[in-house]
């Protein structure tokens, strides 16, 4: 294990809070990501549980929350007059009220504008939610939910910065793209200090050489994306042979060769089941109720 590591899973098993229930639930995942013999999958909802309200808004948060999953997954944005939003598009036009591009707008512009309901679209009805800032979003999940951070700007510096003026890094698993030497670049000065995730995409060639190139924190962690169910064999070989754990995403079918949530819902076993048995304890989804549903069952 990491030596950082070691300290961050101290410091967050020792304080992650006040409230005994919120505690259990983070230290729990926190201490799943560090334990290479844990057997447990831990559930991240994509854009914080749009299903039950509208994407990546705080309201996400708390419906993430009292659904019981690990983490939440989050996108990053800055306006023009530098505050950094939660918010997918580059533009506001899906999502809220609005018309223009994050980047283009003034943080008091942006304030005004309301949340569409679940995952937006033109017809779409409004709610009373506003797109939230990083800080607002932070404190919301504080002490009780993992945050993946998919930073949309190439700010992951600053954004890390935010989080550490929260105290939160415990809380932050980041990702890089193991042949994109930008980004890793972006994520260098801070990798030791959360929990970090290459990501190995099938078309980059074996998973060994990508495990030789990218490391992850703590240890022996993927992010795998994969066009061929062969590719997930023999990822799976090499997760029994070295001890590696994969994450897998299963909203979009080209990240998972189909077997993605959609397919979860006729067939969960061919689709979230395989990914299970091939090495995954780590899925990120759309579907995070049907998921822990599924798992609880299997667990009976």
């Amino acid at each position: 294990m990491c030596r950082n590591w070691a300290l961050l899973l101290a410091m967050a098993v020792g304080g992650l809070g006040s409230s005994a229930a919120a505690q259990t639930s983070a230290a729990e995942a926190l201490a799943t990501l560090a334990d290479p013999g844990s057997q447990r999958i831990l559930v991240i909802a994509h854009r914080s549980c749009w299903q039950k309200a509208p994407e990546n808004s705080l309201a996400g948060v708390h419906a993430c929350e009292r659904m019981g999953v690990d983490g939440v997954e989050l996108d990053v944005r800055h306006t023009r007059d530098g505050h950094a939003v939660i918010i997918h598009d580059d533009t506001v036009d899906r999502t809220t009220n609005g018309h223009g591009k994050v980047a283009e707008m003034t943080w008091a512009q942006l304030a005004a504008l309301r949340l569409k309901e679940r995952g937006g679209g033109p017809d779409a009805a409004l709610t009373n939610e506003l797109v939230p800032t990083l800080a607002q979003y932070l404190r919301a999940a504080r002490k009780r939910l993992l945050i993946v951070f998919d930073v949309k700007d190439w700010s992951q510096a600053s954004t890390f910065a935010a989080i550490s003026r929260e105290g939160m890094e415990k809380q932050a698993i980041f990702f890089y793209e193991c042949n994109n030497d930008r980004l890793l670049n972006n994520v260098r000065a801070f990798r030791d200090r959360v929990a970090m995730f290459p990501i190995m995409f099938e078309k980059d060639g074996p998973l060994e050489t990508g495990l030789q190139r990218c490391r992850s924190n703590p240890a022996n962690w993927a992010h795998v994306k994969f066009q061929t169910t062969e590719w997930l064999d023999h990822a799976k070989k090499v997760s029994a042979q070295q001890g590696l754990r994969l994450w897998t995403a299963t909203m979009f079918p080209e990240d998972n060769a189909g077997l993605d949530d959609a397919r979860a819902a006729r067939e969960p076993d061919v689709a979230w089941g395989r990914q299970i048995a091939s090495g995954a304890r780590l899925i990120m989804t759309n579907t995070p109720q049907e998921l822990m549903n599924y798992l609880h069952e299997k667990r009976r």
